[in-house]
């Protein structure tokens, strides 16, 4: 085995031990090093994972090598079979959680919230007005792509929980389907195909309530769809990519700066130009017009109830035991118990200060990875691979010191190295 082969395999050792660190910090490993250790080590196993990615890939050249190890129309009924098998096999899983976590505003008033924005557009209300519930009123915060798939649901009389599973599942094959051309061995692919299956699996049966109480999967779906869209040929589609994960899980918001100049620098100001003029489109069409021209005063209203909702989480919950660490801070997966851990000062104070730590860190996170594509452009850099490994990193950085760290939201940066692992080939021959 030569030096090269060795460095490649030792990378690939490295990204699958930070993957499975990663992913058991929120499953079956979820807080064992306790609520200081455990955030540490999952920020560190994410940032891991990129840097290995970005070893191994990131000047990969572009180009794909065909597969010579099936006929192409073989292999995709290969692919299509297996990914009908992995779905079927968690959705009977997803069945028992959603009989399991009835959909009751007692014990989580998200779906029920959805529920409400959807059934006020279907009968031609005004959507955006407080969500009553028994004992409190929600403000509408979502965004129009975080509820608006739910009108199939809706209509179609299912389980919103299985149009957010759908939506994942559409881009899971979107990106199955894309190793049909990668020459990699049949072995090597059913391994790819079976890892997000495994990682839904595993949190069916180890952290339940996230996808009982929460429907993560929509936004994580809509992230995944824009990393197949980074710098498509077709500029309607990467406006798309972009459009829904702005009106939804917005939690890009400053990697997105930073692709669009990338895209200008590498494709000129006309094609950026015009992605950003249909993403605009998009947002007067979608959000703009039919809802904020209503209340202008919807986002200022949002962003003072997302401000209450971080108090009221940075306190002991009544169901807790008096003097306890808030639930959602103390679950091992942000640093934010380290702010409210710091008594020199207020409770406000302390989330305050955690709230500006969180922006200068995102900030300069979108500032390094801007800062590293200048540096290594002329190196051969894949500017696709490193803005899909950049868009990671930034969201492990976001999530790491976010100050109202629900579980679920932690999905969305794992499975963000879907993308990765799947243009990763395991022999050390590169793919594309």
């Amino acid at each position: 085995m030569t030096r090269k082969q060795i460095l490649h395999y030792s990378l690939w050792t490295i990204l699958i031990l930070g993957m499975v660190s990663e992913l058991a910090l929120q499953t079956f490993w979820q807080n064992k090093f306790g609520m200081y250790k455990s955030p540490v080590i999952w920020m560190i196993s994410g940032m891991t994972v990129c840097f290995a990615a970005f070893l191994l890939v990131g000047f990969k050249k572009p180009g794909v090598e065909l597969s010579k190890d099936l006929p192409k129309k073989w292999k995709y009924g290969l692919v299509t079979g297996l990914f009908l098998l992995g779905a079927f096999w968690c959705g009977n899983f997803m069945s028992g959680i959603f009989e399991q976590f009835p959909i009751d505003a007692k014990l989580s008033d998200i779906i029920p919230s959805l529920e409400l924005y959807v059934k006020r557009l279907l009968a031609g209300e005004v959507v955006y007005r407080p969500l009553p519930f028994e004992g409190y009123s929600v403000d509408p915060t979502y965004y129009p792509l975080l509820w608006a798939p739910y009108i199939f649901s809706e209509l179609a009389n299912i389980d919103y929980r299985w149009t957010a599973y759908g939506v994942f599942l559409i881009a899971i094959f979107l990106y199955q389907m894309k190793l049909v051309k990668q020459d990699i061995s049949i072995v090597e692919l059913i391994l790819k195909m079976a890892i997000p299956f495994v990682w839904v699996y595993l949190f069916t049966q180890f952290a339940r309530g996230t996808f009982g109480m929460a429907v993560e999967l929509l936004p994580v779906g809509f992230y995944l769809l824009l990393t197949l869209s980074v710098f498509n040929r077709n500029l309607w589609l990467m406006a798309l990519g972009i459009l829904i994960c702005l009106l939804s899980r917005y939690a890009f918001t400053f990697w997105l700066p930073v692709y669009l100049l990338i895209y200008w620098i590498e494709y000129g100001f006309k094609n950026v130009f015009k992605v950003s003029l249909y993403v605009l489109i998009g947002v007067i069409g979608l959000y703009i017009i039919p809802f904020l021209s209503k209340d202008w005063t919807i986002i200022s209203k949002g962003l003072a109830y997302y401000k209450k909702t971080a108090v009221g989480q940075w306190e002991t919950q009544p169901w807790q035991e008096p003097g306890a660490a808030p639930h959602h801070l103390s679950q091992g997966l942000s640093l934010a118990m380290y702010f409210y851990s710091y008594e020199k000062y207020t409770v406000d104070d302390r989330l305050t200060m955690n709230r500006k730590v969180h922006i200068v860190a995102c900030g300069i996170t979108a500032l390094l990875i801007l800062l590293g594509y200048f540096y290594f452009r002329r190196k051969g850099l894949n500017t696709k691979l490193y803005l899909l490994i950049a868009l990671k990193l930034y969201l492990i950085i976001f999530y790491g010191f976010f100050y109202v760290p629900f579980s679920y939201l932690f999905q969305l940066p794992l499975f963000l190295s879907i993308p990765l692992l799947y243009n990763i080939r395991f022999r050390q021959k590169s793919i594309a």
